[in-house]
């Protein structure tokens, strides 16, 4: 029986160097993944101490919000039932999480109790208000709304008084422009100006007051800029993207709106990702979902030369021998993680111990008889 031994440690050595050398190959990246399901999960957002990160997953049905620690651990499920619940957002003191709730035609903001998970309404317009955003202090919240055929900026209260619109047909159907927002408007620290893009999404504007605002333009004409953030310092980070027949990247820049003269500089150049991105508060770290294994997950890297370096290059799977592989189209599955050749490989090397086994338990059972 020695050649069965021999053939038993030959499967286990093959077993241990597939999936330590895979494993492997995943965590010497910089980008780290968070998130590991066949649902969808995107719009990650970090709460103001940066120990949890809340998204949006349709891993039970309708899209719910989720907890996890920014690693990536303990996930919890916030919300749940029939609701609808999309684009979380903190507020100041990490205690309550904002979204958008109902179905396709018309869409309320309502806060979350993070420690009972009770639930408050807080807008009833009847129309499509989405991508809830608090004000530094908490005590306002900045949203879009759509209505027949115009999406806008609008504040309210967070006790729902006060509800107005800060622009005026900033996106209109009949001009031919974007009427679904993509990102939550950006507060300044202080509490006093709103970024957010333009209609054509294709600018960054600067509204300087909440009460007599008139936007001003940030980003450059002739770019496809969007989904500007608001860092602890006073500059604000947005996107610029390029798509042309042959390829399509994405830069990250940043500006002092407090300076007219000062020249925006590079964050991160020709990242392989779209956004929105979401960013720490000094903007070191930054959150973004993508399929790039094949699946909707949520990712960080530190914004390092590493990590830099590694948003720039094209995703691709290692399977840790030197070999890639693109990612493909998800597929539905009643698994609750992701099928890859790498665990297929392993899969076939445990059915065929079975099988080996199976075989000298009944060549012995036939020996005794």
């Amino acid at each position: 029986m020695s050649r069965m031994y021999a053939l038993r440690v030959l499967y286990l050595a093959v077993a241990i160097m597939l999936l330590t050398a895979h494993l492997s190959a995943i965590g010497a990246s910089p980008i780290r993944q968070l998130t590991s399901s066949n649902a969808t999960n995107v719009r990650p957002a970090w709460s103001p101490d940066g120990k949890s990160i809340a998204f949006q997953s349709n891993r039970d049905g309708p899209y719910h919000i989720y907890l996890m620690n920014s690693d990536g651990s303990n996930l919890r499920q916030l919300t749940n039932g029939d609701n609808d619940d999309r684009h979380p957002n903190w507020s100041p003191d990490g205690k309550t999480v904002a979204v958008d709730t109902g179905d396709q035609v018309k869409r309320e903001i309502a806060l979350i109790d993070v420690g009972s998970k009770n639930r408050t309404q807080v807008t009833k317009l009847g129309m499509t208000a989405q991508f809830p955003s608090f004000s530094p202090d908490g005590k306002t919240i900045a949203f879009y709304l759509y209505n027949l055929g115009t999406m806008d900026l609008w504040t309210v209260g967070r006790d729902g008084s006060n509800a107005a619109a800060l622009t005026k047909q900033l996106a209109t159907e009949a001009n031919n422009q974007c009427t679904f927002a993509c990102h939550s408007a950006g507060w300044s620290p202080d509490g006093t100006r709103v970024a957010f893009s333009d209609g054509d999404n294709a600018r960054v504007l600067l509204m300087a007051s909440l009460t007599s605002g008139t936007a001003i333009p940030l980003s450059p004409v002739g770019e496809k800029s969007h989904f500007p953030v608001f860092l602890a310092d006073g500059r604000i980070v947005y996107v610029t993207e390029t798509v042309t027949a042959i390829q399509s990247y994405t830069d990250l820049w940043v500006v002092d709106p407090n300076d007219a003269s000062a020249v925006r500089t590079e964050l991160a150049q020709n990242v392989q990702a779209q956004g929105p991105f979401e960013f720490n508060s000094d903007g070191t770290e930054l959150l973004f979902f993508s399929p790039r294994t094949g699946n909707f997950e949520i990712y960080s890297v530190t914004l390092d030369a590493a990590g830099k370096a590694a948003l720039a290059e094209k995703a691709a799977i290692s399977t840790g021998f030197g070999v890639t592989r693109t990612p493909a189209t998800p597929q539905t599955s009643v698994l609750p993680f992701q099928v890859t050749p790498e665990l297929v490989v392993l899969g076939v090397l445990a059915l065929l111990a079975i099988a080996l086994e199976l075989t000298v338990w009944i060549y012995r059972r036939r020996r005794t008889a």
